[in-house]
């Protein structure tokens, strides 16, 4: 029987706006093993035995067919990808961003671009786990050779995630087997992230029932209704999706470029994970995007501010009150926002004092005025982004992480960008209950619970979001 030709893989682009040449290390790293791993005999000989629960591909003809153990092996060999010729090369084109905190990354259908999570890309890269990224894309490169899931609650049975945990098993044989070389660590590697991404993402909707189950902090994005407002200043608003038409209906300034100014009212702490004592400490940061008053029309720039504190359960914390954040934004028809809450774990209690003094001791920092400089914020944000790094040590020291896009004329199903008062709040309360827009109510000042759905307020921030028009133009 005559041997085949020997399969290579290339990384033909390598996107990653902060990497360095550590990354692109790392990331050769991880096309070395892959490429030792698909010629190996025990890799061919895995995925010929192997029982998929789902393998189907989308043939060149963009149908939809079965397909066997030999028809993977051989599209693997051969480095078919869809639609294209094969030429015993698996084709890696790859672009890094950051990504919900659970997501390691995505293709969309059959295009050869693979985006992967910056988050898990740079833990792996700390703790040298170069096969669950050569395990990682492997699995997203057989979506650009054609192969599907079954639908979006996905099996990890199927073929694409076994044959990715067979990367990692004759990986970390080969790993062993050389000398003086320890087998990788398996926490929180490859196969660990997809049965977390599995178990959270089982139903998008997040029914009760998946919010019982999981520990992902889903959030909401509402926005205060203010339309039926009379003068009477304890009478109760309504909350509504941020979504909603009636927000569009709110004017706005219609010159090019707007200021924004945004301040927290209050943030309310019901319950969150593994904080140590009763009382519990974290980090808040808010990150938004702004562009240069100086020079308008070079683009977008993140900024980043950082607020600590104490607070215990169902207790609201003291600095959020009324605090100042940003001012003096500089935006034109939408922007960013960005919001991480840290807990502070028994093992990161002893960097505590450190971050503390440190977020302490930039007054600067207690509200940000944009027109105060764009240089001097692009280092403050690269400052409380090293600090926020403590407390990534654990799957659970990040207890939010999401960026709604507010935009003034918002896409279907978008947020709204208006003046007026935010509420960001969490699926689930610690009763488990699921809290939605109806059961909350804003009165004197704060967010209140509406009727007798739930027993207990979820954790929950309240912003107030100014726009006015800028001097500055294009």
């Amino acid at each position: 029987m005559k041997k085949s030709s020997k399969t290579t893989v290339s990384l033909d682009t390598f996107t990653y706006i902060q990497g360095t040449g550590k990354h692109l290390e790392f990331a050769s790293k991880a096309i070395n093993i892959l490429t030792e791993v698909v010629n190996h005999a025990d890799f061919e000989k895995k995925v010929l035995q192997a029982k998929f629960s789902y393998c189907v591909l989308t043939n060149d003809q963009g149908k939809k067919v079965p397909a066997t153990n030999e028809q993977v092996i051989a599209i693997i060999k051969s480095g078919k990808e869809w639609n294209k010729t094969a030429d015993n090369n698996i084709n890696l084109q790859i672009h890094l961003e950051k990504l919900r905190r659970k997501k390691v990354g995505y293709v969309t259908g059959t295009q050869p671009l693979i985006t992967t999570n910056t988050r898990f890309f740079d833990y792996w890269l700390v703790e040298d786990m170069f096969l669950s990224l050569a395990a990682h894309w492997m699995h997203e490169w057989l979506h650009v050779a054609g192969f599907r899931h079954e639908d979006s609650s996905v099996d990890e049975e199927d073929m694409n995630y076994t044959v990715g945990k067979i990367v990692m098993e004759v990986g970390k044989s080969l790993l062993s087997s050389k000398q003086g070389k320890k087998e990788t660590s398996d926490t929180m590697g490859y196969v660990e992230a997809m049965e977390e991404y599995y178990r959270i993402t089982s139903n998008p909707a997040f029914s009760p029932l998946d919010l019982n189950k999981s520990n992902q902090n889903a959030l909401l994005l509402g926005f205060v209704d203010t339309t039926n407002q009379s003068d009477d200043e304890n009478q109760p608003l309504p909350i509504i999706p941020a979504s909603s038409k009636k927000i569009g209906t709110i004017p706005v300034t219609n010159t090019a470029l707007k200021t924004l100014n945004l301040e927290t009212l209050a943030f309310y702490n019901d319950h969150m994970p593994d904080f140590f004592g009763g009382t519990k400490e974290g980090i808040f940061k808010v990150s938004i995007n702004t562009r240069n008053p100086q020079v308008p029309t070079d683009g977008q720039q993140d900024v980043t501010m950082a607020v600590n504190f104490k607070v215990k359960d169902r207790n609201y914390a003291q600095g959020f009150l009324h605090r100042g954040l940003f001012r003096n934004v500089l935006i034109t028809d939408f922007i960013n926002l960005r919001f991480d809450l840290y807990e502070v774990d028994k093992d990161a209690v002893v960097y505590y004092e450190k971050v503390k003094n440190v977020v302490d001791s930039v007054p600067e920092m207690r509200t940000l005025d944009i027109a105060s400089g764009i240089p001097y914020l692009n280092l403050a944000t690269k400052l409380f982004e090293g600090i926020i790094k403590t407390f990534g040590k654990n799957a659970n020291d990040q207890v939010w992480d999401e960026m709604p896009q507010l935009e003034v004329s918002a896409s279907t199903g978008g947020a709204f960008l208006r003046s007026g008062i935010y509420v960001i709040f969490e699926q689930k309360n610690s009763k488990k209950e699921a809290v939605s827009y109806e059961d909350l109510i804003f009165k004197n000042n704060l967010l209140q619970i509406n009727g007798n759905k739930i027993s207990r307020m979820s954790n929950h921030l309240l912003l107030r979001v100014t726009i006015n028009p800028a001097l500055q133009s294009f």
